[in-house]
């Protein structure tokens, strides 16, 4: 996974923008690609296409749906039946994904800064650290 702190530093790809705010592994993020690049996959094209076996990219195209950047289709086939087809989002669909966790995190953060004070005098206590700084004696009182 990107660090926020390398994010800033470097001229990041987008590929580290997801991988940072979305939190998606080295896996999810070739899955994605792949599905970017192919326009639809079934589960056995995208598996073939990234060499993992289906179980693993099952669970890593569940996160995808689940965060929105990609769907689950279901289309008949001209035989009879259904198969299973996974579709990426559209690129603008998935930067306002990226916008809202980004906004939400910023939100989270605020949060937290506006309660720092209190949060870091409960830590110095579990730690063990003296809620009030020790006082210093002057060379008259040594």
């Amino acid at each position: 996974m990107v660090s926020f702190s390398s994010l800033i530093r470097s001229k990041a790809k987008c590929s580290d923008l997801l991988s940072c705010f979305l939190d998606l592994n080295e896996l999810e993020v070739r899955i994605f690609y792949s599905l970017l690049d192919r326009g639809s996959a079934t589960l056995d094209d995208i598996a073939e296409s990234v060499s993992r076996d289906r179980s693993t990219v099952f669970r890593n195209l569940q996160k995808l749906v689940s965060l929105g950047l990609i769907s689950k289709e279901m289309p008949s086939l001209e035989k009879g039946g259904r198969i299973s087809v996974f579709v990426p989002s559209d690129i603008p669909a998935i930067k306002e994904i990226v916008s809202q966790r980004i906004d939400s995190l910023k939100r989270s953060m605020d949060s937290f800064l506006n309660e720092f004070e209190d949060r870091i005098n409960v830590e110095m206590v579990i730690y063990g650290k003296p809620k009030t700084p020790p006082q210093v004696k002057s060379v008259k009182e040594l």
